[in-house]
């Protein structure tokens, strides 16, 4: 009991710090944040409307898709980008790993910064979308959906979090440049933020292909919550998705972490 209570000590020290350091750059934590929504939904869910390309009832098929991109990327950023930083640069995790706690432990407070990063990039969605398409904006949520909605963001940032510690334990500090054109990209933008994944049943090949995007299922649940319209996936496939993904980079990733905290 003495030793797990030692190990949570030492967590919440961790956690602490990185939030502190966080902190003090909180305007451009912001900035980098919220720019890409407020792009997106600024062109998607504002100027195409109005000017009679895309529907008016668009972005009730975005948000949802906003909500999911930027809570997951936010999340990936927040542990990934620290993390290759630690183990190529600044070498601070060399320190952390002379605590008196296991390897793992290390691994999982930079994933709950990372966590807590996520929940709050999913927040700054919501005065953004308001501004630019709260006239349009006709979705339904009870007290039901309000718990469910809940639970699909903590999981889902659990989901950006273990895809963090993975990304982070593969990525290099000069390869960081590259990263949002060869890997945020495509996962943005094959993930189901502008569209139901059913409506991919024309390409059955690109339909197939986004399965392998945790961000479709994220999304995917969320509309299923949010009564976005359209046909959505089934929830519970959703979920088994989110899980499937969560453990399956989770355990890679803490596996890279523990190996290359004990080389």
């Amino acid at each position: 009991m003495e030793k797990k209570l030692n190990q949570f000590s030492v967590f919440k020290i961790m956690v602490k710090r990185d939030l502190l350091i966080q902190s003090r750059d909180w305007k451009e934590f912001v900035f980098r944040v919220a720019m890409l929504p407020f792009i997106l939904i600024l062109t998607y869910g504002y100027v195409l409307p109005q000017v009679g390309i895309l529907d008016m009832s668009f972005p009730n098929q975005m948000f949802p898709g906003m909500l999911g991109m930027s809570l997951l990327v936010t999340g990936i950023h927040g542990t990934a980008i620290p993390l290759t930083m630690d183990f190529n640069n600044t070498r601070e995790i060399e320190d952390r790993l002379q605590a008196p706690v296991d390897v793992k432990v290390i691994a999982w407070s930079k994933m709950f910064v990372g966590m807590i990063e996520s929940w709050v990039g999913a927040l700054l969605v919501l005065p953004i979308s308001l501004i630019f398409m709260g006239t349009h904006l006709d979705l339904s949520l009870d007290l039901r959906g309000v718990l469910l909605l809940i639970g699909v963001l903590v999981l889902s940032s659990v989901t950006s979090a273990a895809l963090g510690l993975l990304v982070g334990t593969i990525v290099k500090p000069m390869q960081i440049a590259a990263m949002f054109p060869g890997f945020l990209m495509p996962l943005i933008f094959t993930g189901a933020i502008f569209f139901n994944w059913s409506a991919l049943v024309s390409i059955p090949v690109m339909q197939y292909l986004t399965l392998l995007n945790p961000l479709v299922y994220i999304n995917e649940a969320l509309r299923f919550i949010l009564h976005a319209e359209g046909e959505t996936m089934p929830f519970w496939l959703s979920i088994l998705g989110i899980v499937f993904f969560t453990c399956l980079m989770g355990y890679y990733g803490m596996k890279r972490f523990v190996k290359m905290a004990n080389r």
